[in-house]
């Protein structure tokens, strides 16, 4: 294996919460680390920390003077660009420089660039230039990092000693006396404080109202525009996801790493097709938001789960590089254009009585996380089955999500990937909830694509400069429309419940010491 090779898999690899390490870092700032998802990470005038559960903070700046909890979190990984470090395979070259020593072990200094993508919000960790980091040989993890800062100089993130083997007090990871503590949606929405069972009541208002103007109010679609099936089609078996979170399977081989690493196509063509069951999604509302009090909420998910079935919308794509692309729907949305085409200078957007020009803009992300699958490299993964896809060869994973990577294309916790062997796109992506599959995005009639790239609209509609709310539909209620009592309450409930959930956003949202 070249040392390119060996240091993808090295940083796919890394995993912080199996990690023991107590280290010093060059700003004289210490990070303590158990396996567990166990933290304490303290600085000046500050300390945060995780028992394995539950984050917590204390500064010098605030207190928790009434003992309430003051946002919403789970474990987090500290240090993260050290400790989480598959963020550096996303969108980019890997040159491995030479073999070092740093903190007494040994490493591999590499310099990381970004390539082409079509991916491009995939792309803003490396902040438009490069990164220079030493990679421990053994572990994969960072021991030092220099990135481009926003003025000449350079920002360095260094640990200046690490024992990978220390002798650790569990008490170190207990919050302290007067410490903030973060708690999940669970926890929050089960409780008993004054100030939670108010904003219960907000949300349960709010969802109830929804619930209430879906099935009342005087416009009620079944679905939008696409085809209505009885469910998604069964192509790939959900995967199984052990319970610390990775996918139950072999590991991943080091070329199939590699091609992920590598990115998909600039250019090519497809049939994209598109399947959500919104009845599934409804139907598995976590029984938590019901018992907290919910009951609002528990009615909207009653109402969505009466949907026919799953829905089903195709388009077709042309791309000829970033920024330079075309997707036409073969329906016509309610709301939204029903075709997008970018010519590397304007974005055009085609509606039903309108063309829209605005500056241009990267590839909506569900296309471009299929088009550059280096994204994947933030996840666990599991397989590598060869399989076929439309006649071409291709790779089947499970997919699950990792603790240090919030990424929306992993909405669910299991997803199965397919990645076309010769291209390295993805050509299929389906997410399950349990078994049952929940949502796919699938390529059909792939090719590549050579020659120049036009952009074809319409020449029989108008042409405007693009507005802010041109994606939101105006519906003018009409004198002779017929006013329903259930769609009166629902639109005063939401908008009620809609002020308590503003005023109830500042207390959900940590506030970072500067």
């Amino acid at each position: 294996m070249t040392d390119e090779a060996e240091t993808v898999r090295l940083l796919h690899r890394a995993d912080w919460t199996q990690l023991r390490l107590h280290a010093q870092l060059a700003d004289g700032s210490t990070v303590l680390v158990a396996p567990g998802k166990r933290y304490r990470f303290e600085t000046a005038g500050y300390i945060t920390g995780c028992d394995g559960t539950r984050p917590w903070k204390i500064s010098d700046e605030e207190e928790d003077v009434d003992g309430e909890v003051r946002w919403i979190s789970g474990p987090e990984p500290p240090l993260r660009e050290l400790l989480c470090p598959a963020w550096l395979l996303t969108g980019s070259r890997l040159e491995v420089q030479g073999r070092t020593r740093a903190c007494g072990r040994d490493a591999l200094q590499i310099v990381v660039t970004r390539r082409p993508s079509l991916y491009e919000r995939n792309l803003s960790a490396l902040r438009n230039r490069s990164a220079q980091a030493v990679v421990d040989a053994e572990l994969g993890f960072l021991l030092r990092l220099v990135q481009p800062g926003w003025s000449d100089e350079s920002e360095i993130t260094e640990l200046v000693t690490a024992d990978f083997d220390p002798d650790i007090d569990p008490g170190q990871f207990q919050p302290p006396a007067g410490s903030l503590r973060g708690e999940s949606f669970g926890e929050v929405f089960s409780g008993g404080n004054v100030g939670w069972r108010a904003a219960k009541t907000a949300a349960g208002l709010a969802a109830g109202g929804l619930g209430l103007l879906a099935r009342h109010g005087p416009t009620r679609p079944d679905h939008e525009a696409g085809d209505v099936i009885p469910a998604i089609p069964a192509k790939d078996p959900a995967p199984e996801v052990s319970p610390d979170g990775p996918p139950v399977g072999p590991p991943v081989a080091a070329d199939l790493l590699n091609l992920l690493h590598a990115g998909g196509p600039i250019a090519f063509t497809a049939t994209m097709h598109e399947w959500m069951d919104f009845g599934a999604l409804a139907s598995q509302t976590p029984t938590w938001a019901r018992r907290a009090g919910f009951g609002g909420l528990g009615y909207l998910m009653d109402v969505v789960s009466e949907g026919p079935g799953a829905l089903q919308q195709t388009s077709t794509v042309r791309i000829s590089g970033p920024r330079h692309y075309q997707i036409d729907r073969a329906y016509q949305p309610r709301q939204g254009p029903v075709s997008i085409a970018c010519d590397g200078e304007r974005l055009s957007k085609v509606y039903a009585d309108k063309i829209t020009i605005g500056p241009a803009e990267p590839l909506p992300d569900d296309v471009g996380e299929l088009a550059d699958p280096s994204w994947l490299l933030q996840c666990w993964l599991a397989g590598g089955e060869s399989v076929s896809v439309g006649g071409r060869p291709s790779y089947r994973m499970s997919v699950a999500r990792r603790h240090d990577y919030p990424s929306t294309a992993m909405w669910f916790r299991g997803v199965v990937a397919v990645v076309d062997a010769e291209l390295g796109c993805i050509v299929r992506l389906t997410s399950y909830i349990g078994t049952k599959a929940v949502r796919r995005f699938e390529l059909e009639n792939l090719m590549p694509a050579a020659g120049d790239f036009r952009v074809d609209l319409p020449e029989d509609l108008p042409v405007v400069v693009a507005g802010r709310f041109d994606d939101f539909p105006r519906r003018p209620h009409s004198p002779g429309q017929p006013v329903t009592l259930g769609g009166i309450i629902a639109r005063q409930a939401a908008a009620g419940a809609g002020r308590a959930a503003r005023n109830l956003l500042g207390r959900l949202v940590p506030r970072d010491p500067v």
